[in-house]
């Protein structure tokens, strides 16, 4: 029988193996390419969700985090000059650094209990409320922004990946 904590893990495995099929074949300046003047890049895609993986991370009680190359919160935050800019380093440690985080999640999540599943977070947000609901969040948040590197990769002329 399934735990929640198997479906949980599932979304974030699942929607972790889509962004690493959408990503495995995209060369380093492709990172930077925009299907139109004011989309986002697959860099800056890749930065949003290592730094929302870390609050997600933060949030289910993960302190010991990978270290970020220096400069990466303002290279890639939500300022609106950020997802902008043309410069985003070294983009070749981004998917790796995204999946040492996924993992981490992954990893704390299998252990959960049904009590700090069900806990509330410290800071709600509309979109959630309780552990299991963040914790939800971070599978689908993936999956939303798969859908540009999506966009990026038709408009580069690569195939559909699913």
């Amino acid at each position: 029988m399934l735990s929640p904590n198997d479906v949980l893990v599932h979304s974030l495995s699942g929607s972790q193996g889509l962004l690493n099929k959408l990503c495995e074949d995209l060369k380093p300046a492709e990172y930077l390419h925009r299907p139109c003047a004011e989309a986002n890049c697959a860099a800056w895609v890749l930065g949003h969700l290592i730094l929302t993986e870390r609050n997600g991370l933060r949030g289910v009680g993960v302190s010991d985090l990978p270290a970020l190359p220096e400069g990466f919160e303002k290279r890639f935050g939500r300022d609106p000059e950020a997802p902008k800019a043309t410069e985003f380093g070294d983009v070749t440690v981004l998917l790796p650094l995204f999946n040492r985080q996924r993992q981490l999640l992954i990893e704390k999540v299998k252990g959960m209990s049904a009590d700090e599943l069900t806990k509330p977070v410290e800071k709600p947000h509309p979109l959630f409320s309780h552990v299991w609901s963040l914790v939800n969040l971070m599978g689908l948040h993936v999956m939303l922004h798969g859908g540009q590197i999506s966009r990026i990769r038709r408009t580069l002329g690569r195939p559909p990946v699913m």
